[in-house]
């Protein structure tokens, strides 16, 4: 179950701001760097080609989780970083994010974009959605454990296909779902062969019983795995 920190006052922190933020700070340095080599250095395309390219197009936002997960509240509170991040998060989305959208959607109408222009859109998309809202639960007092298991819940549905699913479902230039998966790169790389239909139903539902074990199971069992792992040699 996810938990909160008790509310706390607006009283200057203990410790000063650098000493408890710098994980936090480094983290999201982290997370900006690896966002600039999977933009600018990798290939930026929709195809994957192996399960190594997508573990590294996924980093940036575990490190921008893993950032948000360490922030100080107790600082967050005193800079009332609330009324700005959250703001800026909703104009970012607003000013950029929507107005791409329709711009690109437009350029595919008059046969100027593709329709991998608009995958890679999205695909930047939906990992600042999960980023700003772990944030939002951060800042409104959540604990680290629950953004981790928020951040990492998330990510395992955005890896599960589901979204695959549903853009078939609604797709009403094919008959039915596909008897093969061959567009989702994402399902290949981990399976190693191109999904059958059942093959991503039981794909799909395994992520969604993984995420919902993320967020549900007893903190006393992630500490029991942890500790096991520490005894290994």
């Amino acid at each position: 179950m996810i938990t909160t920190e008790p509310a706390t006052s607006t009283a200057r922190p203990a410790a000063p701001f650098w000493r408890s933020n710098r994980v936090a700070l480094l983290l999201t340095a982290l997370a900006v760097a690896l966002a600039a080599v999977v933009r600018f250095v990798l290939p930026y395309e929709r195809e994957i080609s192996s399960v190594w390219m997508l573990l590294v197009k996924l980093t940036p936002q575990l490190a921008a989780c893993a950032a948000v997960a360490w922030l100080d509240v107790d600082w967050a509170r005193r800079l009332r970083l609330h009324l700005i991040a959250l703001p800026a998060i909703f104009l970012a989305f607003l000013g950029y994010f929507v107005p791409q959208t329709f711009m690109t959607a437009l350029d595919m109408v008059d046969g100027t974009a593709a329709f991998e222009d608009l995958y890679l859109h999205v695909v930047v998309f939906v990992p600042f959605i999960i980023v700003a809202l772990a944030l939002a639960y951060r800042l409104g007092g959540g604990s680290r454990e629950g953004v981790l298991r928020v951040g990492a819940a998330m990510t395992i549905l955005q890896m599960s296909g589901l979204e695959d699913l549903v853009a078939v479902l609604l797709n009403s230039r094919l008959d039915g779902i596909p008897e093969v998966w061959d567009w989702a790169h994402h399902i290949t790389v981990r399976l190693g062969h191109v999904a059958s239909r059942n093959e991503a139903y039981a794909f799909i539902a395994a992520h969604l019983l993984l995420a919902v074990l993320t967020l549900a199971l007893p903190r006393r069992w992630f500490t029991a795995l942890r500790h096991r792992l520490r005894r290994r040699p």
